[in-house]
């Protein structure tokens, strides 16, 4: 099914409900949505370890949190409406939410081939029937940070950060697995919240169908839930891992650049702190202490942290199933780019030892190389540095190596 069809036959989206309950000491969250006419979804989020004390006047952040949760199911059709049936937004929450939609899922149209500047492409209609929520006021006595842990390099980098200036931390975690759990335990921090998200199994049966696939803003979906669980556990700030390289896209798409990684660039973040103050949450701040470093000045700063260098892990890859064996794959351009920054700080056979290889040696590798240092199509859609710092990057591995260059090093060395 292709996206004209799709959006013929399916031409209206709906968030229809939400709702939560306390179970034991855990606080169940479910969303409720629905591709008219007849294709129903329910999404179910666990919080672990919750106190009722802290659930009070939560509703507007749950129902924020299934905004950004509906595109995962928005995505199968790209019905060009989507009825906020559960909710009330004035017209700037839906410029917002419009904008959130139409760059964070860029990378979505552009490999669908949909044309998101057709007039028209995209209305929302909002529950003018529903009362409009208004943001809390909240005053926070302890001043305690809550950091997101991906199981990658940069949360490290955050936590140790903070932990040098003995401020009070904590973290959280989506679906856990091995990486981020050990990063958590690493880290020492005085309170860890565990989330489980359940997607509704026909979300995927229906991709199997052939309905539309594609990438969705993650780190926006992180940041509401973040929001959410710094009210039910009393932070101040959340603390993402969001670094200065995330601002460059990575093609242009109907005149407009196309950034896999937008919902962590600095126009996001300003966009969200700036929403959440009005709408949300008074008085607590969504930001990134590594906005101002590259991705290569902070690989060079995890280089020093070697507790966490066996645990660690990048690889979208490893991460595609909860059953897959994780490890790094060592040849996506995730892996090779992780691969190659580190390698001018760290001793080869340590790096070696991490990804289970020398990526450098796999002439498999050769194309992705030539795609992250510009010399081939365009910076590949993953989360990984600049086209120029990742030049900047070869260049010293090249010298590093001298004239032992293997054949990765070779290839790409003849044409930067």
């Amino acid at each position: 099914m292709n996206p004209e069809q799709a959006r013929q036959k399916y031409g209206e989206f709906a968030y229809q409900d939400f709702g939560y309950k306390t179970i034991g000491s855990n606080l169940k969250i479910w969303f409720v949505f629905l591709i008219k006419p007849n294709l129903k979804f329910k999404t179910e989020i666990t919080i672990k370890g919750v106190e009722k004390s802290g659930l009070r006047d939560v509703d507007n952040l749950v129902f924020h949190l299934g905004l950004m949760e509906m595109l995962n199911y928005w995505k199968l059709t790209c019905a060009p409406l989507i009825s906020i049936e559960a909710g009330n937004l004035d017209k700037a929450q839906m410029a917002f939410l419009k904008k959130v939609i139409i760059n964070g899922m860029g990378q979505y149209f552009y490999q669908n081939r949909i044309d998101f500047t057709k007039p028209g492409f995209l209305k929302i209609k909002t529950n003018k029937n529903k009362p409009r929520f208004r943001a809390l006021s909240i005053g926070r006595s302890n001043k305690k940070t809550l950091i997101p842990v991906g199981g990658g390099k940069d949360a490290p980098v955050t936590i140790e950060g903070f932990k040098k200036q003995k401020k009070n931390i904590g973290s959280f975690v989506l679906n856990a697995i091995k990486p981020q759990k050990d990063i958590m335990k690493i880290g020492g921090l005085k309170e860890n919240i565990f989330v489980e998200r359940k997607l509704d199994n026909k979300l995927f049966d229906l991709n199997k169908k052939g309905f539309l696939n594609g990438h969705v803003p993650f780190s926006a979906f992180l940041s509401f839930l973040g929001l959410f669980l710094a009210k039910i556990f009393d932070y101040q700030s959340i603390a993402f891992s969001w670094e200065k390289s995330a601002n460059e896209g990575n093609v242009k798409y109907k005149n407009k650049t196309i950034n896999h990684q937008w919902s962590k660039t600095a126009e996001f973040e300003k966009m969200m702190q700036n929403y959440s103050q009005k709408y949300l949450l008074k008085g607590v701040r969504i930001y990134s202490p590594l906005r101002k470093f590259s991705e290569t000045e902070i690989i060079k700063k995890f280089a020093e942290l070697k507790q966490y260098h066996p645990f660690f892990l990048s690889c979208n890859n490893a991460y595609k199933t909860r059953n897959a064996s994780k490890k790094w794959c060592g040849e996506c351009p995730k892996c090779l780019f992780v691969f190659s920054a580190l390698f001018p700080f760290m001793k080869k056979n340590d790096l070696i030892k991490i990804f289970g290889k020398n990526l450098f040696e796999n002439k498999k590798n050769i194309a992705a190389m030539e795609r992250l240092t510009g010399e081939r199509g365009f910076k590949p859609f993953e989360c990984v540095g600049t086209v120029a710092e990742t030049r900047k990057i070869i260049r010293v591995c090249v010298k590093k190596e001298k004239n032992n260059l293997p054949i990765v090093l070779r290839e790409i060395n003849k044409k930067l």
